[in-house]
Protein backbone atom coordinates (compact mmCIF):
# COMPACT_ATOMS: atom_id res chain seq x y z
CA UNK A 1 0.00 0.00 0.00
CA UNK A 2 2.89 2.31 0.51
CA UNK A 3 4.73 1.47 -2.48
CA UNK A 4 1.05 2.31 -4.32
CA UNK A 5 0.54 5.90 -2.74
CA UNK A 6 4.01 6.83 -3.36
CA UNK A 7 3.61 5.74 -7.22
CA UNK A 8 0.21 7.54 -7.31
CA UNK A 9 1.66 10.57 -5.48
CA UNK A 10 4.56 10.51 -8.54
CA UNK A 11 2.33 10.31 -11.29
CA UNK A 12 0.30 13.04 -9.37
CA UNK A 13 3.61 15.58 -9.40
CA UNK A 14 4.44 14.32 -13.18
CA UNK A 15 0.78 15.71 -14.18
CA UNK A 16 1.34 19.05 -12.24
CA UNK A 17 -0.97 17.93 -9.78
CA UNK A 18 0.77 19.07 -6.47
CA UNK A 19 -2.78 19.48 -4.55
CA UNK A 20 -3.51 15.77 -4.97
CA UNK A 21 0.44 14.70 -4.46
CA UNK A 22 0.62 16.89 -1.50
CA UNK A 23 -2.38 15.15 -0.06
CA UNK A 24 -0.86 11.63 -1.03
CA UNK A 25 2.63 12.76 0.62
CA UNK A 26 1.38 14.02 3.17
CA UNK A 27 1.35 10.74 5.84
CA UNK A 28 3.66 10.08 8.35
CA UNK A 29 5.07 6.74 6.70
CA UNK A 30 5.99 8.08 3.70
CA UNK A 31 8.76 10.02 4.68
CA UNK A 32 10.52 6.79 6.41
CA UNK A 33 11.01 5.57 3.28
CA UNK A 34 13.89 6.71 0.91
CA UNK A 35 11.47 6.25 -2.29
CA UNK A 36 9.30 8.83 -0.26
CA UNK A 37 12.08 11.15 1.17
CA UNK A 38 12.91 11.65 -2.64
CA UNK A 39 9.48 12.46 -3.48
CA UNK A 40 8.78 15.12 -1.06
CA UNK A 41 12.27 16.92 -1.75
CA UNK A 42 10.88 17.31 -5.69
CA UNK A 43 7.17 17.96 -4.46
CA UNK A 44 8.33 20.83 -1.83
CA UNK A 45 10.34 22.52 -4.96
CA UNK A 46 7.37 22.46 -7.12
CA UNK A 47 5.29 23.62 -4.75
CA UNK A 48 7.95 26.73 -3.77
CA UNK A 49 7.84 27.43 -7.98
CA UNK A 50 4.33 27.42 -8.49
CA UNK A 51 4.33 29.56 -5.52
CA UNK A 52 6.65 32.53 -6.92
CA UNK A 53 4.53 32.37 -10.78
CA UNK A 54 1.46 33.36 -7.83
CA UNK A 55 3.84 35.92 -6.55
CA UNK A 56 4.40 37.44 -9.60
CA UNK A 57 0.66 37.43 -10.58
CA UNK A 58 -0.18 38.57 -7.55
CA UNK A 59 -2.13 36.20 -6.02
CA UNK A 60 -1.19 36.35 -2.47
CA UNK A 61 -3.49 33.70 -1.04
CA UNK A 62 -2.38 30.74 -3.10
CA UNK A 63 1.73 31.73 -2.92
CA UNK A 64 1.29 31.63 0.79
CA UNK A 65 -0.66 28.67 0.69
CA UNK A 66 2.15 27.04 -1.66
CA UNK A 67 4.50 28.37 0.70
CA UNK A 68 3.06 26.63 3.93
CA UNK A 69 2.50 23.32 2.22
CA UNK A 70 6.29 23.26 1.44
CA UNK A 71 6.89 23.99 4.36
CA UNK A 72 4.90 21.35 5.70
CA UNK A 73 6.54 18.85 3.55
CA UNK A 74 10.28 19.47 3.82
CA UNK A 75 10.60 22.44 6.95
CA UNK A 76 12.37 26.00 7.07
CA UNK A 77 14.36 25.04 3.81
CA UNK A 78 16.03 28.56 2.61
CA UNK A 79 13.64 28.22 -0.70
CA UNK A 80 10.59 28.32 1.50
CA UNK A 81 12.01 31.05 4.20
CA UNK A 82 12.87 33.31 0.58
CA UNK A 83 9.65 32.76 -0.48
CA UNK A 84 7.94 33.77 2.83
CA UNK A 85 9.66 36.59 2.39
CA UNK A 86 9.31 38.08 -0.74
CA UNK A 87 5.56 37.37 -0.15
CA UNK A 88 5.30 38.98 2.52
CA UNK A 89 7.20 41.90 1.31
CA UNK A 90 4.79 42.23 -1.41
CA UNK A 91 1.42 42.27 0.33
CA UNK A 92 3.19 45.10 3.02
CA UNK A 93 3.98 47.26 0.15
CA UNK A 94 0.67 46.46 -2.01
CA UNK A 95 -0.62 47.50 1.37
CA UNK A 96 1.18 50.72 1.57
CA UNK A 97 0.12 51.77 -2.01
CA UNK A 98 -3.64 50.80 -1.40
CA UNK A 99 -3.03 53.77 1.50
CA UNK A 100 -1.06 55.84 -0.55
CA UNK A 101 -3.81 55.49 -2.83
CA UNK A 102 -6.49 56.11 -0.64
CA UNK A 103 -4.98 59.00 0.76
CA UNK A 104 -4.75 60.81 -2.81
CA UNK A 105 -8.63 59.82 -3.31
CA UNK A 106 -9.27 61.57 0.17
CA UNK A 107 -6.99 64.74 -1.31
CA UNK A 108 -8.92 64.39 -4.28
CA UNK A 109 -12.33 64.88 -2.34
CA UNK A 110 -10.96 67.51 -0.37
CA UNK A 111 -9.77 69.70 -3.60
CA UNK A 112 -13.09 68.98 -4.84
CA UNK A 113 -14.69 69.92 -1.44
CA UNK A 114 -12.90 73.37 -1.30
CA UNK A 115 -13.11 74.03 -5.30
CA UNK A 116 -9.87 73.41 -6.10
CA UNK A 117 -10.43 71.79 -9.26
CA UNK A 118 -7.49 72.20 -11.13
CA UNK A 119 -5.27 70.15 -8.55
CA UNK A 120 -7.99 67.40 -8.07
CA UNK A 121 -7.45 67.37 -11.80
CA UNK A 122 -3.86 67.17 -11.75
CA UNK A 123 -3.77 64.62 -8.67
CA UNK A 124 -6.30 62.39 -11.04
CA UNK A 125 -3.82 62.33 -13.61
CA UNK A 126 -1.17 60.58 -11.52
CA UNK A 127 -3.67 57.31 -10.85
CA UNK A 128 -2.48 56.04 -14.37
CA UNK A 129 -4.02 52.26 -14.42
CA UNK A 130 -5.87 53.00 -11.63
CA UNK A 131 -8.09 56.05 -13.05
CA UNK A 132 -10.81 53.56 -13.62
CA UNK A 133 -11.25 53.84 -9.61
CA UNK A 134 -11.35 57.75 -9.73
CA UNK A 135 -13.71 57.76 -12.21
CA UNK A 136 -16.80 58.52 -10.02
CA UNK A 137 -14.01 61.88 -9.22
CA UNK A 138 -13.46 62.18 -12.87
CA UNK A 139 -17.18 62.86 -13.33
CA UNK A 140 -17.94 65.05 -10.46
CA UNK A 141 -14.94 67.15 -11.83
CA UNK A 142 -17.06 67.62 -14.75
CA UNK A 143 -20.16 67.90 -13.38
CA UNK A 144 -18.61 71.07 -10.88
CA UNK A 145 -16.93 72.87 -14.20
CA UNK A 146 -20.43 72.26 -15.69
CA UNK A 147 -22.02 74.05 -12.51
CA UNK A 148 -19.38 76.55 -11.92
CA UNK A 149 -19.60 77.83 -16.14
CA UNK A 150 -23.30 77.94 -15.31
CA UNK A 151 -22.99 80.01 -11.85
CA UNK A 152 -20.95 82.31 -13.60
CA UNK A 153 -22.82 83.42 -16.42
CA UNK A 154 -25.76 83.76 -13.61
CA UNK A 155 -23.95 86.19 -11.85
CA UNK A 156 -23.20 88.08 -15.12
CA UNK A 157 -26.46 87.94 -16.34
CA UNK A 158 -27.49 88.82 -12.65
CA UNK A 159 -24.84 91.76 -12.71
CA UNK A 160 -26.20 93.28 -16.22
CA UNK A 161 -29.89 93.22 -15.13
CA UNK A 162 -28.59 94.62 -11.46
CA UNK A 163 -30.56 92.04 -9.53
CA UNK A 164 -27.93 92.08 -6.77
CA UNK A 165 -29.00 89.52 -4.67
CA UNK A 166 -29.43 86.57 -7.28
CA UNK A 167 -25.92 87.72 -8.24
CA UNK A 168 -24.24 87.15 -5.09
CA UNK A 169 -26.45 83.96 -4.52
CA UNK A 170 -24.94 82.54 -7.92
CA UNK A 171 -21.90 83.54 -7.14
CA UNK A 172 -21.70 81.77 -3.98
CA UNK A 173 -22.90 78.95 -5.91
CA UNK A 174 -19.68 79.14 -8.13
CA UNK A 175 -17.58 79.67 -5.59
CA UNK A 176 -18.46 76.63 -4.01
CA UNK A 177 -18.02 74.54 -7.21
CA UNK A 178 -15.07 75.91 -8.38
CA UNK A 179 -13.30 78.38 -5.68
CA UNK A 180 -9.66 78.56 -7.64
CA UNK A 181 -11.51 79.96 -10.85
CA UNK A 182 -9.07 82.44 -12.04
CA UNK A 183 -12.56 84.53 -13.11
CA UNK A 184 -13.61 84.75 -9.42
CA UNK A 185 -11.38 87.85 -7.98
CA UNK A 186 -12.10 89.72 -10.59
CA UNK A 187 -16.05 88.89 -11.10
CA UNK A 188 -16.49 88.80 -7.28
CA UNK A 189 -14.81 92.67 -6.79
CA UNK A 190 -17.11 94.12 -9.33
CA UNK A 191 -20.26 92.91 -7.66
CA UNK A 192 -18.57 93.65 -4.50
CA UNK A 193 -18.52 97.76 -5.52
CA UNK A 194 -21.47 97.73 -7.51
CA UNK A 195 -23.47 96.21 -4.15
CA UNK A 196 -21.98 98.69 -2.24
CA UNK A 197 -22.78 101.75 -4.31
CA UNK A 198 -26.09 100.26 -4.07
CA UNK A 199 -26.33 100.45 -0.73
CA UNK A 200 -24.76 104.04 -0.17
CA UNK A 201 -27.69 104.81 -2.65
CA UNK A 202 -30.46 103.03 -0.90
CA UNK A 203 -29.44 104.77 2.05
CA UNK A 204 -29.08 108.34 0.25
CA UNK A 205 -32.76 107.51 -1.10
CA UNK A 206 -33.89 106.63 2.42
CA UNK A 207 -34.45 102.95 2.01
CA UNK A 208 -33.22 101.81 4.85
CA UNK A 209 -35.00 98.83 4.66
CA UNK A 210 -33.45 97.44 1.46
CA UNK A 211 -30.15 98.36 2.27
CA UNK A 212 -29.73 96.34 5.91
CA UNK A 213 -30.66 93.22 3.88
CA UNK A 214 -28.55 93.98 0.76
CA UNK A 215 -25.08 94.83 3.47
CA UNK A 216 -25.94 91.16 5.55
CA UNK A 217 -25.56 89.56 1.99
CA UNK A 218 -22.26 91.65 1.11
CA UNK A 219 -21.09 90.74 4.29
CA UNK A 220 -21.25 86.84 3.58
CA UNK A 221 -19.12 87.53 0.40
CA UNK A 222 -16.73 89.45 1.10
CA UNK A 223 -16.01 89.41 5.26
CA UNK A 224 -15.53 92.66 6.98
CA UNK A 225 -13.82 94.78 4.35
CA UNK A 226 -13.00 97.95 5.40
CA UNK A 227 -15.99 99.43 2.99
CA UNK A 228 -18.51 97.29 4.52
CA UNK A 229 -17.66 97.82 7.73
CA UNK A 230 -18.11 102.19 7.39
CA UNK A 231 -21.33 101.19 5.78
CA UNK A 232 -22.31 98.97 8.55
CA UNK A 233 -21.51 101.52 10.88
CA UNK A 234 -23.41 104.00 9.06
CA UNK A 235 -26.51 101.60 9.16
CA UNK A 236 -25.55 100.96 13.13
CA UNK A 237 -25.58 105.05 13.81
CA UNK A 238 -29.34 105.32 11.73
CA UNK A 239 -30.59 102.48 14.03
CA UNK A 240 -29.03 104.00 17.26
CA UNK A 241 -31.01 107.16 16.25
CA UNK A 242 -34.06 105.58 15.63
CA UNK A 243 -33.86 104.29 18.90
CA UNK A 244 -33.08 107.50 21.25
CA UNK A 245 -35.81 108.81 19.61
CA UNK A 246 -38.31 106.16 20.21
CA UNK A 247 -36.48 106.51 24.06
CA UNK A 248 -37.21 110.02 24.15
CA UNK A 249 -32.98 111.35 24.03
CA UNK A 250 -33.12 113.58 21.88
CA UNK A 251 -30.22 115.31 22.27
CA UNK A 252 -28.31 112.36 22.10
CA UNK A 253 -30.58 111.35 18.59
CA UNK A 254 -29.38 114.99 16.96
CA UNK A 255 -25.70 114.21 17.71
CA UNK A 256 -25.96 110.79 15.95
CA UNK A 257 -28.07 112.21 13.61
CA UNK A 258 -25.11 115.05 12.38
CA UNK A 259 -22.91 112.15 12.46
CA UNK A 260 -25.00 110.14 9.78
CA UNK A 261 -24.77 113.30 8.00
CA UNK A 262 -21.22 113.20 7.92
CA UNK A 263 -21.59 110.02 7.06
CA UNK A 264 -23.34 109.86 4.25
CA UNK A 265 -23.23 113.77 2.88
CA UNK A 266 -25.80 112.58 0.02
CA UNK A 267 -28.65 111.74 2.37
CA UNK A 268 -30.84 115.20 2.30
CA UNK A 269 -33.77 112.88 4.92
CA UNK A 270 -30.91 112.63 7.49
CA UNK A 271 -30.43 116.34 7.10
CA UNK A 272 -34.21 116.72 7.67
CA UNK A 273 -34.40 114.64 10.53
CA UNK A 274 -31.62 116.06 11.81
CA UNK A 275 -33.08 119.47 11.88
CA UNK A 276 -36.37 118.47 13.33
CA UNK A 277 -34.97 116.79 16.29
CA UNK A 278 -32.61 119.38 16.92
CA UNK A 279 -36.11 121.51 16.97
CA UNK A 280 -37.95 118.86 18.85
CA UNK A 281 -35.04 118.85 21.72
CA UNK A 282 -35.11 123.11 21.75
CA UNK A 283 -38.76 123.07 22.11
CA UNK A 284 -39.16 120.63 24.62
CA UNK A 285 -35.62 122.10 26.30
CA UNK A 286 -37.85 125.64 26.00
CA UNK A 287 -40.60 124.58 27.98
CA UNK A 288 -38.91 122.61 30.33
CA UNK A 289 -37.17 126.29 30.92
CA UNK A 290 -40.54 128.37 31.30
CA UNK A 291 -43.25 128.33 33.78
CA UNK A 292 -43.48 124.49 33.50
CA UNK A 293 -40.30 123.70 34.44
CA UNK A 294 -41.74 125.10 37.75
CA UNK A 295 -44.32 122.76 38.41
CA UNK A 296 -41.82 119.90 39.76
CA UNK A 297 -40.42 122.23 42.60
CA UNK A 298 -44.07 122.39 44.99
CA UNK A 299 -44.32 118.74 45.46
CA UNK A 300 -47.09 116.48 46.37
CA UNK A 301 -46.75 115.76 50.12
CA UNK A 302 -45.85 112.11 49.98
CA UNK A 303 -47.29 109.17 52.13
CA UNK A 304 -44.58 107.17 54.67
CA UNK A 305 -41.61 105.80 53.19
CA UNK A 306 -42.43 107.09 49.80
CA UNK A 307 -39.39 108.89 48.00
CA UNK A 308 -40.32 112.49 46.77
CA UNK A 309 -39.86 113.22 43.47
CA UNK A 310 -37.44 116.00 42.57
CA UNK A 311 -37.40 118.52 40.06
CA UNK A 312 -34.81 117.52 36.64
CA UNK A 313 -32.39 120.45 36.51
CA UNK A 314 -32.69 122.25 33.33
CA UNK A 315 -29.37 121.19 31.96
CA UNK A 316 -29.76 117.71 32.00
CA UNK A 317 -30.11 115.87 29.31
CA UNK A 318 -33.61 116.20 27.32
CA UNK A 319 -36.21 113.53 27.58
CA UNK A 320 -39.77 113.16 26.68
CA UNK A 321 -40.46 109.49 28.08
CA UNK A 322 -39.21 109.32 32.01
CA UNK A 323 -38.23 106.21 33.93
CA UNK A 324 -36.70 105.06 30.38
CA UNK A 325 -33.27 103.09 30.84
CA UNK A 326 -30.11 104.26 28.76
CA UNK A 327 -28.90 102.13 26.02
CA UNK A 328 -26.22 100.74 27.99
CA UNK A 329 -27.65 97.24 29.52
CA UNK A 330 -26.39 96.88 32.67
CA UNK A 331 -22.66 96.58 32.96
CA UNK A 332 -19.96 95.92 30.45
CA UNK A 333 -19.57 92.22 28.70
CA UNK A 334 -16.19 90.98 30.32
CA UNK A 335 -12.93 89.49 27.95
CA UNK A 336 -14.95 86.50 29.46
CA UNK A 337 -17.65 84.97 29.93
CA UNK A 338 -20.29 81.81 29.63
CA UNK A 339 -22.81 81.42 27.12
CA UNK A 340 -25.44 78.85 28.30
CA UNK A 341 -27.79 77.68 25.90
CA UNK A 342 -31.10 76.52 26.99
CA UNK A 343 -31.38 72.86 25.44
CA UNK A 344 -27.84 72.99 23.63
CA UNK A 345 -25.10 73.82 26.13
CA UNK A 346 -22.56 75.74 27.93
CA UNK A 347 -19.68 77.81 26.21
CA UNK A 348 -17.22 79.39 27.33
CA UNK A 349 -16.93 82.83 25.70
CA UNK A 350 -12.65 84.51 25.24
CA UNK A 351 -12.74 87.89 23.66
CA UNK A 352 -9.45 88.32 23.67
CA UNK A 353 -6.50 87.99 20.11
CA UNK A 354 -4.56 85.90 22.19
CA UNK A 355 -5.51 82.97 24.41
CA UNK A 356 -3.18 80.16 25.86
CA UNK A 357 -5.02 76.84 26.34
CA UNK A 358 -2.64 73.96 28.82
CA UNK A 359 -3.50 71.97 31.75
CA UNK A 360 -5.36 73.93 34.89
CA UNK A 361 -2.61 72.50 36.85
CA UNK A 362 -0.14 74.26 35.62
CA UNK A 363 1.57 77.38 37.08
CA UNK A 364 1.54 79.52 34.77
CA UNK A 365 -2.10 79.41 34.65
CA UNK A 366 -3.65 79.57 31.04
CA UNK A 367 -6.87 81.38 29.83
CA UNK A 368 -8.24 77.70 28.74
CA UNK A 369 -7.94 75.49 32.07
CA UNK A 370 -8.43 71.66 31.13
CA UNK A 371 -8.78 68.95 33.60
CA UNK A 372 -5.97 66.87 32.10
CA UNK A 373 -2.13 65.26 33.12
CA UNK A 374 -0.11 68.15 34.73
CA UNK A 375 3.35 68.70 32.66
CA UNK A 376 1.34 68.93 29.72
CA UNK A 377 3.03 71.70 26.75
CA UNK A 378 0.78 75.00 27.04
CA UNK A 379 -0.34 75.78 23.63
CA UNK A 380 -1.09 79.82 22.79
CA UNK A 381 -3.79 80.62 19.77
CA UNK A 382 -3.48 84.30 18.74
CA UNK A 383 -5.91 85.70 16.10
CA UNK A 384 -4.14 88.39 13.59
CA UNK A 385 -6.62 89.61 11.27
CA UNK A 386 -8.29 86.77 9.72
CA UNK A 387 -5.80 84.18 10.24
CA UNK A 388 -5.29 82.16 13.54
CA UNK A 389 -1.63 80.72 14.44
CA UNK A 390 -1.11 78.53 17.28
CA UNK A 391 2.29 78.70 19.39
CA UNK A 392 3.68 76.34 22.00
CA UNK A 393 6.71 75.68 24.59
CA UNK A 394 7.02 72.82 22.88
CA UNK A 395 6.02 70.39 20.03
CA UNK A 396 2.16 69.66 20.02
CA UNK A 397 0.26 67.60 17.43
CA UNK A 398 -1.62 69.42 14.59
CA UNK A 399 -3.06 66.71 12.42
CA UNK A 400 -0.87 64.24 13.70
CA UNK A 401 2.27 66.28 12.88
CA UNK A 402 4.55 67.71 15.59
CA UNK A 403 5.21 71.29 15.33
CA UNK A 404 5.86 74.75 17.42
CA UNK A 405 3.72 76.45 15.41
CA UNK A 406 1.30 76.54 13.05
CA UNK A 407 -0.99 78.74 10.71
CA UNK A 408 -4.53 77.17 11.50
CA UNK A 409 -7.00 76.23 9.31
CA UNK A 410 -10.63 75.09 9.46
CA UNK A 411 -10.46 71.27 10.92
CA UNK A 412 -7.55 71.13 12.47
CA UNK A 413 -7.05 68.53 14.79
CA UNK A 414 -4.67 69.87 17.70
CA UNK A 415 -3.18 67.36 20.49
CA UNK A 416 -1.17 68.43 23.69
CA UNK A 417 -1.05 64.50 24.48
CA UNK A 418 -2.98 61.68 23.02
CA UNK A 419 -6.05 61.74 25.29
CA UNK A 420 -5.94 65.93 25.40
CA UNK A 421 -7.27 66.73 21.92
CA UNK A 422 -9.37 69.76 20.70
CA UNK A 423 -10.64 70.70 16.72
CA UNK A 424 -10.45 73.85 15.57
CA UNK A 425 -13.29 75.30 13.51
CA UNK A 426 -14.27 78.40 11.52
CA UNK A 427 -17.65 77.62 11.15
CA UNK A 428 -18.94 80.41 10.01
CA UNK A 429 -17.92 82.73 6.63
CA UNK A 430 -19.23 85.76 7.84
CA UNK A 431 -17.50 85.97 10.75
CA UNK A 432 -13.82 85.34 12.00
CA UNK A 433 -14.80 83.74 15.73
CA UNK A 434 -13.26 80.47 16.01
CA UNK A 435 -14.26 77.45 17.81
CA UNK A 436 -12.56 74.36 19.75
CA UNK A 437 -14.21 71.83 19.97
CA UNK A 438 -12.55 68.97 23.74
CA UNK A 439 -12.47 65.69 23.29
CA UNK A 440 -10.60 63.47 25.65
CA UNK A 441 -10.24 66.72 28.20
CA UNK A 442 -12.45 68.74 29.68
CA UNK A 443 -13.07 72.20 31.45
CA UNK A 444 -13.81 72.68 34.95
CA UNK A 445 -17.17 73.17 34.42
CA UNK A 446 -18.39 70.37 33.82
CA UNK A 447 -21.38 71.39 31.23
CA UNK A 448 -18.98 73.18 28.99
CA UNK A 449 -17.26 70.84 26.49
CA UNK A 450 -16.49 73.92 23.78
CA UNK A 451 -14.58 77.29 23.70
CA UNK A 452 -15.27 79.91 21.60
CA UNK A 453 -13.03 82.34 20.60
CA UNK A 454 -14.96 85.57 20.00
CA UNK A 455 -13.81 88.62 17.52
CA UNK A 456 -16.54 90.91 16.18
CA UNK A 457 -19.35 88.46 16.61
CA UNK A 458 -20.47 85.00 16.90
CA UNK A 459 -23.35 82.94 15.47
CA UNK A 460 -26.10 81.32 16.96
CA UNK A 461 -28.57 79.66 14.77
CA UNK A 462 -29.42 75.99 13.00
CA UNK A 463 -27.00 74.20 10.65
CA UNK A 464 -23.09 73.83 11.08
CA UNK A 465 -22.30 77.19 9.95
CA UNK A 466 -23.22 78.64 13.08
CA UNK A 467 -20.75 79.02 16.23
CA UNK A 468 -23.59 77.48 18.66
CA UNK A 469 -25.58 74.86 16.33
CA UNK A 470 -29.38 75.51 17.48
CA UNK A 471 -31.85 73.93 14.96
CA UNK A 472 -34.73 75.41 16.57
CA UNK A 473 -34.08 78.65 15.30
CA UNK A 474 -35.57 79.55 11.70
CA UNK A 475 -33.30 82.75 11.13
CA UNK A 476 -29.54 82.98 13.01
CA UNK A 477 -29.45 85.07 15.83
CA UNK A 478 -25.87 87.38 15.40
CA UNK A 479 -24.30 88.02 18.73
CA UNK A 480 -21.98 91.05 18.77
CA UNK A 481 -20.70 93.50 20.88
CA UNK A 482 -21.10 97.13 21.08
CA UNK A 483 -20.19 99.97 23.14
CA UNK A 484 -18.64 96.73 25.38
CA UNK A 485 -21.89 95.55 25.45
CA UNK A 486 -23.21 92.25 24.20
CA UNK A 487 -25.98 93.23 21.57
CA UNK A 488 -28.28 90.81 18.98
CA UNK A 489 -29.01 91.45 15.42
CA UNK A 490 -31.82 89.22 14.33
CA UNK A 491 -35.76 88.85 12.52
CA UNK A 492 -36.91 87.40 15.58
CA UNK A 493 -38.89 88.82 18.55
CA UNK A 494 -36.25 89.47 21.62
CA UNK A 495 -37.29 89.38 25.47
CA UNK A 496 -34.84 90.14 27.92
CA UNK A 497 -36.44 88.95 31.22
CA UNK A 498 -39.51 89.74 30.24
CA UNK A 499 -39.65 92.91 28.69
CA UNK A 500 -39.28 93.45 25.08
CA UNK A 501 -35.93 94.43 23.41
CA UNK A 502 -34.83 95.80 19.99
CA UNK A 503 -31.74 93.42 20.62
CA UNK A 504 -29.04 96.68 20.04
CA UNK A 505 -29.33 97.76 23.68
CA UNK A 506 -27.19 95.13 25.69
CA UNK A 507 -27.85 92.35 27.48
CA UNK A 508 -27.73 92.74 31.13
CA UNK A 509 -25.29 89.95 32.85
CA UNK A 510 -27.49 86.85 34.33
CA UNK A 511 -30.79 87.60 32.69
CA UNK A 512 -32.33 84.82 30.69
CA UNK A 513 -32.57 86.66 27.24
CA UNK A 514 -35.13 84.57 24.60
CA UNK A 515 -34.98 85.07 20.93
CA UNK A 516 -37.62 83.33 19.23
CA UNK A 517 -37.37 79.75 20.01
CA UNK A 518 -34.61 79.70 21.68
CA UNK A 519 -33.01 81.05 25.12
CA UNK A 520 -29.96 81.88 26.94
CA UNK A 521 -28.07 83.67 29.69
CA UNK A 522 -24.45 85.49 29.93
CA UNK A 523 -22.77 85.21 33.15
CA UNK A 524 -19.26 85.39 34.44
CA UNK A 525 -17.03 83.29 33.69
Amino acid sequence: MLILRIRQAETALKDGRLDAAYELAGADDLRSHRRGQELIGRLARALVERGREHLLAERWSEALADCHKAGQLAGNLDAVADLKAAITAAVEERQRQDRGRANALAHVRQCLDDGQLSMGEGLLQDFGSEATRAGVFQKELAARRVSAETALSRVRAAMEASDWDTAMDALKGAEHAHAANHELPELRCRLASAVAARVREAVDQGRLDLAGPLLDKLTGLTGPTSEVTALAGLLDHCREAMRLIEQGWLRQADEVLRRVCTLAPGAQWARSAQQAVSQAATGVEQVRGGPLGLVGVHTRPTAAGERPRMPQPVGEVTRIVPNVEPANGGERLPSRFMLQVDGVGSYLVLRDPAVTVGPVSSSARPDVGLLAEAGLPIARIERHEDDYFLAADRAVAVNDTATTRRLLAHGDRIALSPRCRMRFELPSAASTSAVLNLSGSRLPQRDARRVILMDRSLVIGPGSSSHVRADGLAEPVVLHVRDGRLCCQTKEPVLVGDRPSSGGTGFPLGVNVRVGSVSFVVTKA
